[in-house]
Formats: C-alpha cells, sequence, structure tokens
C-alpha cells in the first residue's frame, strides 16, 4: 500500500521484503529518503535504522519508520534508534502527503547542510595548506619548515643524523629590475627544479624572498655535499626564460649537520652562516659550516642582525631622513644629504647599526636602491628640492644600476641635475675602475656626485683629476674646535684649495658651532654640514621651506 501511495506521487520506489535485501540495495545507490518497518523479518526495524546511522553517509538519509504500536516507549525507542519521524498504521493519504512535504524540506536542509559542511571543510583545509605553503611556489613556508626540522633534531637525538641545506640566489635583483613578474616565474621555476632534484622524503622550502631551504632526511654530509654541488652545477646552465629573455642565476649554498645536538633554529643559523660565507668567499659556491672555523662563527654571531636587514629589506623598514647642506655666506640650504635609518623593534637604528653587516653580506648595493625609490616620492612632490644620496663602493660592480637610476627618476620625470650621489674616497679607491665608469656614465646623463669623507688618504689626491666630482667633503676628523688645535686647520686649507683649483665645490662636514664657522668662511669653505645647521630629521620644516623656493645648485 505504502509503495503504491509513494509510486502514485511520483517517488521511484525500490521496495525490499526484510532489511537483509535492503542492505544489498543500500550499496549499489543512494536512496535520500528511507521508509522502514518497524517489525520486520530478520534484522528488526530499529536495528537496520542504527546500521544505517552507522554507515559513513548514514546522516545524509531521512528515515521514517511505520509502526502500529503507540506506545509511547516504541516510539522514544524509533526515534533513539536514529529515525527523523513516523508514520502510523493504517497509513492515511492526507497524513502521508503532511510528511512526505516536511521530508521533502528536511532533505533539502540536508542537502544545504551538506553541501556548507563540504564547503567549510575545503576552506579549512585551504587555511591549513595556506598557513604552511608558501603561496608562490608551493613549497613549505619557513614555519612548516622548522616543525620538520624540530623532528629531524629528534631523530637525530635518536642516531638518525640528517643535513640542512640553505640557498641564496646571487644577484636576484638583476632578474627583479625586468620586472616582479619576471621575478615570480623565476622562483616558481627554481622551486620547480629542486623539488624535482631531491628525494620524495625530502623536504624543499622557501624560507623567503630568494632563499631556500632543502632539509635531506637521514642523509650523512657527504652525500649532502655531493647533491649540493649537483644543484649548483645544473642551475649555472639553466637559464630561466621569460618572453625573449633568459636569465641564468648564480646560488650560494651552505650546509648544516642536524646532529641533534642543537635546536631546530641554531641548526638553520648553522646552514645560514655557511651560505654567508660562501658569498663572501666570491657567490656561487658550496660551503660546510665549521665551528672551528673563525670566520663562520663571526657570521653565526651576526646572524640575528643580518635575518634583521633581510627582513627590513622585504618589508621596505628603512626610513630616510635628511640634513640640510648649506651655504655659508647665507646660511640658506642648498640641499639636502637622504641618511638612512633601520626600523627594528620599535626603534630606528643608526646605520652604523647595520651597514657594516650589510655590506659583510653583499645586501647594501639592494639597500642602495630602496633609497633611491624612496626619494622618488619627495623629489616629485617638491620640484625644487634637491638631493644628495649615498652609494657604497658595492654599487659600483653593479652593472645595472646606472639603468635602474635612470629608469627610477625618468618615469618620475625628475631632472637628474637634482641629485646628488655621494660616494666615499676609501670606496672609490677600493673600486676604482668601475667607479670612474659608473660616475662618467652618471655625470653624462646629468647626475651630480660628491666625493665624502675627503682626506682620510691622501693617496686618493692623484685620483682627483680623472675622477672631477663636482663637489668634495672634508672629512670631519679634519675640522677641529678652532681653540683646541690651530695646526690642523692648515690641512683644512690645503683640501679646500685643492678643490678650488680644480673647480670643484667644498663641503664641510661636522660644523658645530659659530667659531668653526668663523673660520671656515674665513678659508673660503664654500658649503656646510652639521648640527649647528640642523640634525638629520625624518621630515624637517627647512626641508619643506626649500622645496617651495627656487633654489639652485651652484654650477661646477
Amino acid at each position: 500500500m505504502l509503495s503504491a501511495l509513494l509510486t502514485k506521487r511520483g517517488y521511484t520506489v525500490t521496495a525490499c521484503p526484510s532489511a537483509e535485501t535492503a542492505i544489498e540495495a543500500y550499496h549499489l545507490a543512494f536512496y535520500p529518503l528511507l521508509f522502514l518497518d518497524l517489525f520486520l523479518p530478520g534484522l528488526d526495524g530499529f536495528s537496520f535504522c542504527q546500521w544505517i546511522r552507522g554507515q559513513p553517509e548514514g546522516n545524509k538519509h531521512l528515515i521514517l519508520v511505520g509502526t502500529s504500536s503507540e506506545s509511547k516507549a516504541d516510539l522514544q525507542k524509533i526515534l533513539a534508534a536514529g529515525a527523523d519521524d513516523y508514520l502510523t498504521k493504517p497509513y492515511r493519504s492526507d497524513t502521508l502527503d503532511i510528511r512526505l512535504i516536511i521530508a521533502e524540506q528536511t532533505l533539502k536542509n540536508i542537502e544545504a547542510r551538506t553541501i556548507l559542511e563540504a564547503n567549510l571543510l575545503q576552506e579549512r583545509e585551504l587555511l591549513r595548506y595556506q598557513s604552511t605553503h608558501d603561496s608562490l611556489t608551493n613549497l613549505l613556508n619557513r614555519p612548516a619548515l622548522m616543525e620538520r626540522i624540530e623532528d629531524a633534531v629528534e631523530a637525530a637525538q635518536k642516531g638518525s643524523k640528517s643535513a640542512l641545506l640553505y640557498l641564496d640566489l646571487d644577484n636576484f635583483k638583476l632578474v627583479n629590475d625586468a620586472g616582479h613578474a619576471a621575478g615570480d616565474k623565476v622562483l616558481s621555476n627554481l622551486a620547480a627544479f629542486l623539488q624535482s632534484s631531491i628525494r620524495a622524503n625530502d623536504i624543499a622550502s622557501r624560507i623567503s624572498g630568494d632563499e631556500f631551504a632543502i632539509l635531506l632526511q637521514g642523509m650523512p654530509l657527504g652525500e649532502a655535499k655531493t647533491l649540493a654541488e649537483q644543484v649548483l652545477s645544473q642551475l649555472e646552465q639553466f637559464a630561466f626564460t621569460d618572453s625573449s629573455r633568459a636569465f641564468y642565476i648564480g646560488t650560494s649554498i651552505g650546509i648544516a649537520v642536524i646532529d641533534g645536538t642543537v635546536s631546530a633554529e641554531a641548526s638553520l643559523a648553522l646552514a645560514d652562516s655557511a651560505c654567508g660565507a660562501a658569498k663572501i668567499h666570491g657567490k656561487n659556491r658550496v660551503e660546510t659550516y665549521d665551528d672551528k672555523d673563525e670566520s663562520m662563527a663571526e657570521l653565526r654571531r651576526e646572524g640575528p642582525r643580518l635575518a634583521e636587514i633581510k627582513e627590513a629589506i622585504l618589508s621596505q623598514r628603512f626610513e630616510l631622513v635628511f640634513q640640510p647642506i648649506v651655504d655659508l655666506q647665507t646660511l640658506q640650504p642648498i640641499f639636502f644629504e637622504v641618511l638612512i635609518r633601520m626600523e627594528s623593534g620599535g626603534k630606528l637604528l643608526f646605520p652604523r647599526s647595520f651597514i657594516p653587516t650589510a655590506e659583510r653580506f653583499h645586501l647594501i648595493s639592494e639597500i642602495d636602491r630602496q633609497v633611491i625609490r624612496k626619494t622618488i616620492p619627495y623629489l616629485a612632490a617638491h620640484s625644487h628640492l634637491c638631493l644628495a644620496v649615498n652609494l657604497s663602493g658595492q654599487s659600483f660592480a653593479d652593472q645595472t644600476l646606472v639603468q635602474f637610476i635612470e629608469s627610477c627618476y625618468k618615469s618620475a620625470n625628475i631632472d637628474p641635475a637634482r641629485l646628488i650621489f655621494e660616494v666615499t674616497e676609501t670606496a672609490v679607491i677600493s673600486n676604482l675602475a668601475a667607479a670612474r665608469t659608473m660616475m662618467r656614465r652618471l655625470r653624462g646623463a646629468g647626475y651630480r656626485f660628491s666625493l665624502d669623507d675627503f682626506g682620510a688618504g691622501f693617496s686618493s689626491l692623484k685620483y682627483l683629476k680623472e675622477l672631477v666630482p663636482d663637489f668634495l667633503k672634508i672629512d670631519g676628523s679634519f675640522i677641529p674646535s678652532v681653540k683646541t688645535d690651530q695646526q690642523q686647520w692648515i690641512f683644512v686649507e690645503i683640501i679646500n684649495d685643492i678643490a678650488h683649483r680644480l673647480k670643484i665645490e667644498s663641503i664641510s662636514e661636522c660644523v658645530e658651532d659659530e667659531s668653526t664657522l668663523t673660520k671656515l668662511r674665513q678659508i673660503g669653505v664654500g658649503f656646510g654640514q652639521g648640527y649647528l645647521f640642523g640634525k638629520p630629521q625624518a621630515s624637517p620644516n627647512a626641508l619643506w621651506a626649500f622645496a617651495e623656493h627656487d633654489q639652485e645648485i651652484p654650477a661646477s
């Protein structure tokens, strides 16, 4: 009777004479709506209902139980067994219709809940994946890698040592100069290459930026060295292509043994130190951490600061401050020197706290580039503002820097005459040929140069003729108190006279008091810089006041 009523109402019905045959049918197709008789031959309705709910998909069915019993205990038992509702016999057509309407709506709710739960599960899986993987390369990220290294440390304590490789791409900024899309493609391709170069149980990870790590689980040091050399050799021959361009990149690789004697963080730091040694010793090579090597021990001590610098570069946490350089006769600012600070723990660090480490690890060129980028908004906002930007000695070896500088300032429509690049005499002497080439190219494009800290080494006098900077800064150590060392002023006069004879403007550093200012005026020094005229400030009033007036840099 029930089967006929359901068929009449458009349902496709499969009738089973017993629970055992119903179980067979259950495995062959999905039935959203199940009608059970309470008292079946063999397995009864209570037990069959419980069996259904115990199946993997058991909660996706709507179960109605038919019974002639009106016992409250039986009805409670039906619901307790997992049924959703019940119908009392004999079945009445109107009652069945009401139950079916309710059942159909309940099935829709079940379907909606199932879809929602599936979506939530998918979202959770996605979030879990995103929390452990790098979004660009799909390699494990640093936190996830650290968990694996911790496991490797525990395994090493039980006798199974592993090896950890730390990879840092050499001169990756050359790729990024072609555009971030090109850089992203190179990193993605490199990640795929690394993944294909290791065993199934090894782990490749992107630490940050252009730095990667590989955990070689249970691999002896000798085999790890061989693998690292193979990776290095293959990368030297591997071209990463983007449109019509091909990029060849080098990689510095550091290796540390995970022997269970130090923590996961320390193990990574050791591999990083070895990688730093590889860079210092010429780049594109493999170095293994050796605690007896004093240079690596020093690198390890510098590790925390190095990590801060790398993070500051990635997140652009360098701040610019400006100090005026004034005409000593009028005391009006002619231009401003751009100085740099690095944010660390809510404080701003002075250059002496991070520049030596940045230079040691060949990161200073990237800092130079960030400073150049950060000057653009100031120059663009104030059409008469002129800035002096420091360039490190390492930037002279960067063959793409001139193109980078011209691209940055041309795209912002900034007159090159508003930029003065400051270089120290020690940096110039240490890389004279490259410095001369870069200075000539930039001066040819309209940019100007200032030779900083001049006088610290008089051997540089012979180079002035071929370099011919626009400005010459007298080293601050030559600017004594007038009251304490009159003879020291002889050297200041000599340097100033040399500058004027070569038609170079002279600038005195460390002008701190009125008596020094008076003496510099008497000697004929043209410009000065020091606390007497203003300390470095993030947004000095004089900077904006200067920017609103038509000031001119003196012609060389």
